[in-house]
């Protein structure tokens, strides 16, 4: 853990928990998507109090036009508000195709994106002058030097995530990541709190397996 660059990031979650899932995440990424809006939220409620969420930005620029300006901008209200940083992500995890556009037009999403920033700005009182002066500079060094470290770490692709530093990249079902935190309090001397049985699927016998990430 001592690797991740989770310096002045913000938390979501109980900021004293023993354990720590540091998601390197791009906005623009349908699978981080799923991720934040279905699978972290079940982990939250599930180990109420247990365990807090702090996101890396890792924007594939190559493959998402509109990645790195989200990621700014997300950071330009991180700057001054965690909670304004986490209803921005809340918003673009679940409602990426509205940015995008029917046209993909990344100028387009670009304004939508620092329209976003600004209302979310308002919303949370912050000081519009300097939430503005970030938008408008677009510096991405900070971002760049997460990316970095995260290559270090073998974060090649998004979602790649890490449970007290536990790696797990690529297809993923919630039993996957439960296990993984189990696992983790287990050796902070917690023990995890007890899994409902998950009702079988309609229409399927047998029942079983979970949600699957992709």
């Amino acid at each position: 853990m001592a690797a991740v660059p989770t310096t002045g990031r913000p938390v979501r979650g109980h900021s004293g928990a023993k354990v720590t899932i540091v998601n390197f995440d791009d906005l623009e990424c349908q699978y981080c998507a799923r991720l934040h809006t279905e699978f972290f939220p079940d982990t939250a409620n599930h180990y109420k109090g247990l365990v807090k969420f702090i996101y890396i930005d890792y924007p594939l620029t190559e493959i998402h036009p509109w990645a790195m300006h989200a990621a700014v901008d997300a950071n330009c209200l991180a700057a001054q508000n965690g909670p304004a940083y986490w209803n921005y992500v809340d918003y673009l995890h679940n409602n990426g195709s509205e940015i995008s556009g029917s046209g993909n037009d990344p100028a387009k999403a670009s304004a939508r994106l620092d329209q976003l920033a600004q209302q979310e700005g308002a919303r949370d009182h912050l000081d519009d002058a300097k939430l503005q002066a970030c938008l408008t500079k677009q510096d991405e060094s900070d971002i760049r030097a997460e990316m970095k470290a995260g290559e270090k770490l073998g974060v090649d692709a998004t979602p790649t995530f890490f449970v007290n530093g536990e790696r797990w990249s690529g297809m993923l079902e919630e039993p996957q990541l439960w296990i993984m935190i189990d696992r983790a309090l287990r050796e902070e001397g917690i023990t995890p709190p007890a899994e409902a049985p998950a009702p079988a699927a309609q229409g399927q016998a047998g029942g079983g397996g979970g949600k699957s990430l992709y």
